[in-house]
């Protein structure tokens, strides 16, 4: 008996050790899966003030996010918000902005917090909540209606639009998925070879396959044959979840998409959804 309170406490401090040692692994591969995601650039430059106003929101755990807001050139048939890549800006979505503008489209560029003006730091939750506090300000400041909204996201950006297409946009009249994955474990697996992100909390979250189901607007979805960061059979299987009414593969297709065949296909789907 003399040796149970040695065994209990060598108990105790393996029991402890064993917990330290998960979360420090915890906080490293958390650490890696953020800048993996996140590389939040706060130089908004000079040239979107010129064509876009400044426009603000709160998220619903409080954070506020500074976005920017294109107005048609000519009488809006639509408003498009659109979720940029995670090395992108909204202001440096401009150009895109404003050619979107010129065909009849009020344009959302919507920022993530951590990004450009807005307050707070970069996580994948907390992503899901820009976007949908994005699509409050819509409807409920901007009065638009549903029927009248498409959602447009670029890689990063596309799971904050499937985010908001299962959420509040759900009775959207479309969304636009480009170039995006279809979950962050299996992305952990595609770029580390083993799904280290399963111990990740963070990394629950932007799952679009799980969400898919969700998504009841039709589906625009473009990813390039050649991607060089997110793998071609994910985009396939994310159509397949999202029930998708047109994939198209953009052949010979980097990550960033350049064809001209993009703004084509995404402004035939405008005039489909929302003329």
């Amino acid at each position: 008996m003399k040796n149970a309170p040695s065994k209990l406490r060598r108990s105790v401090i393996v029991g402890v050790a064993a917990i330290l040692s998960l979360l420090f692994v915890h906080h490293v591969l958390t650490g890696i899966l953020s800048r993996f995601l996140f590389h939040p650039s706060r130089d908004e430059g000079d040239e979107i003030a010129r064509v876009a106003e400044r426009v603000e929101y709160v998220t619903s755990d409080g954070v506020r996010i500074r976005s920017w807001l294109v107005r048609s050139r000519t009488p809006r048939r639509r408003t498009v918000v659109y979720f940029h890549g995670n090395g992108g800006l909204a202001a440096g979505s401009s150009h895109w902005g404003q050619w979107l503008a010129e065909r009849g489209s009020d344009v959302l560029l919507a920022e993530y917090r951590g990004y450009g003006a807005s307050e707070g730091e970069p996580s994948a939750a907390g992503i899901e909540r820009d976007a949908e506090a994005a699509i409050h300000y819509l409807l409920d400041v901007e009065h638009v209606p549903s029927r009248e909204l498409v959602v447009h996201g670029q890689s990063l950006g596309g799971a904050a639009a499937i985010a908001a297409l299962a959420g509040p946009a759900r009775d959207a009249a479309g969304g636009v998925i480009e170039s995006s994955f279809t979950s962050l474990h299996d992305m952990g697996r595609a770029v580390l070879g083993i799904p280290l992100t399963y111990v990740v909390s963070d990394a629950y979250h932007l799952n679009n396959l799980a969400r898919a189901g969700e998504v009841r607007a039709p589906i625009l979805q473009l990813h390039g044959d050649a991607d060089d960061l997110i793998p071609f059979a994910q985009g396939r299987r994310l159509s397949e979840g999202l029930r998708s009414r047109r994939f198209v593969t953009i052949e010979g297709g980097l990550h960033n998409l350049a064809s001209p065949r993009v703004p084509d296909e995404v402004q035939r789907f405008l005039e489909e959804v929302a003329p």
